[in-house]
């Protein structure tokens, strides 16, 4: 009986783990390109598309977003770099 219990209570934290939106969408050290003029964050295979300054660096999403407070205003750079939660089971499938 015990042993039911015990596997009971491991499934649940097994799938609480992978169903949770607990992993941002979009890792904090994906590698971005950021323009210090517009301040703006674009994603790298959206490097040809977007109107950039000269101005240019590369540096972690995450400090692009919360240490500099750039924004993402390209469309192509707002589909690849995307903001929020997701479940680490949807992470493995992407």
């Amino acid at each position: 009986m015990r042993k039911k219990i015990v596997w009971g209570i491991i499934t649940v934290i097994v799938l609480a783990v992978l169903l949770l939106p607990l992993a941002d969408k979009t890792s904090g050290t994906t590698r971005v390109i950021v323009d210090h003029t517009n301040k703006e964050i674009v994603a790298p295979s959206c490097y040809d598309q977007a109107d950039l300054t000269n101005w240019i660096d590369e540096m972690s999403f995450g400090n692009a977003l919360h240490e500099l407070e750039y924004d993402i205003r390209d469309e192509c750079s707002k589909e690849y770099l995307k903001e929020g939660k997701t479940s680490v089971l949807m992470r493995i499938f992407e």
